[in-house]
């Protein structure tokens, strides 16, 4: 379901739309204000979302409307912030800057299409049909993006312009295994050890609802080739990644080069309070979907990835809501 904050936020939510219709995924729209309408927003999310899997909230300005969203479901909420006074960054930092137990996966400013194809991705995890047009349609980028150069080439290249020559060298072979727990469906990969303090709240959250977890520390601009192998080795088992890193946070769009899978975020603070980071993950172009958390948000992570499995796993749905009812009464 798209639920736009205004029907002024149209051209956003077409985007999304594009993408549901290519990709022949049924959806819904509602147009209801957290601030001017919140009955209405109740009313929507407690009377119309029994069949719903997966919910895409549009808003700017202070984009409160994911939340208030995700306030009223265990279900997977993705915002969308808009553009607006600030360029978008009110809007941004309100979708990803989340309290525990409300998690947002947020996409970058206008990005509709990138929140749709999240959405697609939950949706996928059971739908091998919807698993192969999402594959289908990652690989039409190669043929795109040839073309876009060949057409690039005519329009600039000059008197000067000399094709490079192509020579075929082999990359370093990486030995390395990927090894995996058994069960584990969801694997977290942190850039390094630094934020080792993120991670174990990751681990900890999904231990508590009985979700399977691995951790493994991949640097994917020392260490790109590693990177590749063992997404290539995961995306035979993991069905959900976690990517954890701070300062350019380049880790996230490598993981999600590489699947077609859903990958959650999870900036951390560093130098510039993990703003740097927050920014690189968040704002990937259309095609690289980042499922962003808030700065530090490791627990909401875990959260966010219990309320995609629980569309297809009843135990992680009672999990979750018992954890959910943990949360209210320790902040009374």
């Amino acid at each position: 379901m798209l639920i736009l904050g205004s029907a002024s936020d149209i051209d956003v939510a077409k985007k999304a739309v594009e993408v549901l219709e290519q990709m022949k995924v049924a959806y819904d729209i509602k147009v209801t204000s957290a601030h001017r309408t919140h009955g209405l927003v109740k009313d929507v999310m407690t009377n119309y979302s029994d069949d719903i899997d997966v919910f895409i909230a549009i808003a700017g300005l202070a984009a409160h409307l994911p939340g208030v969203v995700a306030a009223y479901t265990t279900k997977p909420v993705i915002g969308v912030p808009v553009k607006a006074k600030l360029g978008g960054l009110d809007s941004l930092l309100s979708c990803t800057q989340m309290q525990v137990g409300t998690p947002v996966a947020c996409v970058g400013i206008d990005r509709a299409d990138n929140a749709a194809l999240i959405a697609c991705q939950i949706l996928a995890y059971d739908d091998d049909e919807l698993k192969a047009k999402l594959i289908n349609k990652r690989a039409s980028y190669v043929e795109k993006m040839i073309t876009s150069q060949e057409e690039l080439i005519e329009k600039i290249g000059a008197d000067n312009y000399v094709p490079s020559k192509r020579i075929e060298h082999k990359r370093p072979k990486v030995n390395e295994e990927l090894e995996l727990n058994e069960n584990s469906k969801v694997l977290i990969i942190s850039e390094n050890y630094s934020n080792i303090d993120i991670v174990q709240k990751i681990v900890k959250t999904l231990d508590i609802l009985d979700i399977p977890c691995d951790h493994k520390v991949i640097a994917s601009t020392r260490h790109p080739d590693k990177l590749e192998k063992f997404m290539k080795d995961a995306n035979k088992q993991i069905e959900l990644f976690v990517a954890v890193s701070d300062l350019s946070s380049v880790l996230a769009g490598a993981v999600v080069s590489h699947t077609t899978k859903p990958v959650i975020g999870v900036p951390c603070s560093g130098h510039l309070k993990g703003i740097d980071s927050l920014l690189s993950m968040v704002q990937m172009p259309p095609g690289v979907p980042t499922a962003t958390m808030g700065i530090d948000a490791g627990e909401n992570a875990a959260l966010f990835v219990a309320r995609i499995l629980s569309n297809y796993n009843n135990d992680v749905k009672e999990n979750l809501e018992e954890y959910n009812e943990l949360l209210i009464n320790n902040s009374y």
